[in-house]
């Protein structure tokens, strides 16, 4: 979480400008806080977010001077974390909800709010069974409905734009057919990250020479859950020269790197490197241009699925990435 604070601040600063003042201020007073990491996260987040937006809220005693604004002193401010628990620092993850919760205990009508999504791990748990917290188990709210709409509608959307669809479809009738579109909801088994990722395979995946009629039963034959899909996307891709680099790259390395930083590290041409992105499109993504934006993976899940070898089928850690 280093440089979690200072995009909190940053993000804060942009919609509620009145807090802009007391960031500077503190900025100018410590000049460690401009370098995330060499002082405490207890200390960033008190420096940059709790003193600066309290500030902002006991000086707002006027209306905003914008109309449509609100002020501080007036409606709650939301602070959204999502995915909290797929942060890898544990005793960063700690020190947040330990400061949070402290400075709610000190401010407790303070009009500001934090929303958090995350799975409910032993560490995470203990901290939050708190008066300050409400806790809402998501584990009873069924998300199949939901999901029943978002394959429909990526299906037409598609089906509007794909020529290749659209003939298959005049001569074919509807596709997916109801008993496909059946099966693909019950794979699915209530995931977005699966669903999101397999309809990437399926409708988007241009680099294997298949048509999305014939990946869709491909993709009701893998294996459940996004291990599956993973192992049988980047399997049909390893035969590809330089695959085990480019991808042992993207996963290890500890910044992103856009398509011609990552050819120039791996002492190979750009084109080679776009032949084997080109075929990950479903699980990575691809930039539009080769110096400019940078080569990221689609979800962390696939950050962990490489780099734990009794889940995937090589482990790129012991792997030269040059």
């Amino acid at each position: 979480m280093v440089r979690f604070a200072v995009t909190v601040a940053s993000q804060m600063a942009a919609v509620i400008p009145e807090t802009v003042p007391f960031i500077e201020a503190a900025l100018t007073k410590q000049p460690g806080l401009l370098k995330p990491g060499t002082l405490s996260l207890e200390f960033e987040l008190q420096n940059l977010v709790f003193e600066p937006f309290t500030a902002a809220f006991n000086s707002s005693s006027t209306p905003p001077s914008s109309p449509g604004r609100t002020s501080p002193a007036t409606l709650p401010f939301l602070i959204v974390i999502d995915g909290l628990d797929e942060c890898e620092d544990k005793e960063g993850m700690e020190t947040f909800i330990d400061s949070t919760l402290e400075f709610f205990e000190a401010n407790p009508t303070i009009p500001l709010r934090f929303f958090i999504t995350t799975r409910i791990e032993q560490h995470i748990q203990d901290r939050l069974e708190v008066p300050e917290v409400i806790l809402d188990n998501l584990d009873n709210h069924g998300s199949q409905h939901d999901i029943e709409i978002f394959v429909e509608a990526e299906f037409q959307r598609e089906a509007k734009r794909n020529r290749v669809i659209q003939a298959y479809i005049q001569q074919h009738g509807n596709w997916p057919t109801p008993d496909h579109r059946h099966q693909l909801i019950g794979h699915i088994r209530g995931s977005f990250i699966f669903a999101s990722t397999l309809l990437k395979y399926i409708l988007w995946n241009k680099g294997d020479g298949l048509t999305p009629m014939e990946r869709l039963p491909l993709a009701l034959d893998m294996n459940p859950g996004l291990d599956g899909l993973y192992m049988q996307t980047l399997a049909r891709v390893e035969h590809l020269p330089h695959f085990l680099g480019v991808i042992s790259t993207i996963t290890l390395t500890l910044f992103e790197l856009s398509i011609s930083e990552l050819a120039r590290l791996l002492q190979i041409k750009t084109f080679e490197v776009l032949h084997v992105l080109m075929n990950l499109q479903s699980i990575i993504q691809v930039p539009g241009t080769d110096t400019r934006g940078v080569v990221t993976l689609y979800h962390t899940s696939l950050y962990d699925f490489l780099g734990t070898e009794s889940r995937s089928y090589f482990t790129p850690a012991k792997d030269d990435a040059s």
